[in-house]
């Protein structure tokens, strides 16, 4: 049998775009304990969870072979033995709903609100996996949420002549660029005030708001001068990446 070359497994698994994922699974562990192995394990899971989820995806897309994405599927099936029952849960529903996002018949991601929704929620599972608690951790998950949301919104936009070509009726497909733009700044500010309420009772400090603001107001400035595209796509995910690292440290040291 002929081996994929690390290339091919990043096109068919999409190991790129695995650092901001990995990284909400990461905060959601720093924020209820000390670094330790176990969350080796939560990093694990991560990488068969999100393996499945890309792969599926790109098969019901035409691009890839069945055999990628039975065995990330089997292999997180398998991990789930070693897993608490929240975590249990958890991943079910994640994989749940990435293969009601991608596979038909019911193919959420050609319905437009449910396809944002199911990436803007489904990922931030992964976050829950880390945090393992709803009550404290449901803000900074609305956090994460309204963001992951603008994301999928620019992605959306990205790809709206592509998607319109396949009949796939996204958000973005339905609304238009203009309304979209508008979801966009409307869901940054819903961010800034979350953020704005942690900071309020003492849940983040100035440093961490004065950052989230920053990330904030500087992508509503570059949505409203620049047309949505994959540079801007490509700055969301990097100053996304930054800034989560930046949070990841706060929460680290403090």
């Amino acid at each position: 049998m002929k081996l994929c070359s690390l290339k091919e497994i990043d096109k068919i698994y999409r190991v790129s775009s695995w650092y901001p994922y990995l990284g909400f699974t990461l905060f959601g562990f720093l924020l209820r304990s000390n670094p330790n192995l176990e969350l080796l394990k939560y990093i694990i899971l991560d990488i068969f969870l999100l393996s499945y989820a890309f792969s599926l995806n790109d098969y019901y897309d035409l691009c890839i072979k069945k055999k990628y994405f039975f065995p990330p599927l089997i292999l997180s099936l398998i991990f789930l033995l070693f897993l608490n029952p929240l975590q249990i849960s958890l991943s079910y529903l994640f994989l749940l709903i990435v293969t009601l996002y991608s596979a038909n018949p019911i193919r959420l991601k050609s319905k437009p609100f449910l396809s944002s929704f199911c990436n803007g929620f489904g990922f931030l599972i992964l976050f829950f996996i880390g945090y393992q608690r709803w009550d404290l951790g449901l803000l900074f998950g609305m956090l994460l949420f309204f963001l992951e949301m603008v994301a999928q919104f620019i992605h959306e936009t990205v790809h709206l002549k592509e998607d319109k070509r396949h009949k796939i009726i996204t958000t973005a497909v339905f609304f238009g660029r203009y309304t979209i733009k508008i979801l966009c700044y409307t869901f940054l500010l819903i961010t800034f005030m979350i953020c704005l309420y942690l900071f309020h009772i003492g849940m983040v400090n100035v440093l961490f708001l004065f950052i989230t603001a920053f990330f904030i107001f500087y992508f509503i400035a570059d949505i409203y001068f620049h047309k949505i595209n994959k540079k801007l796509r490509k700055r969301y995910r990097v100053f996304g990446i930054i800034t989560g690292m930046f949070y990841i440290f706060l929460l680290f040291y403090s």
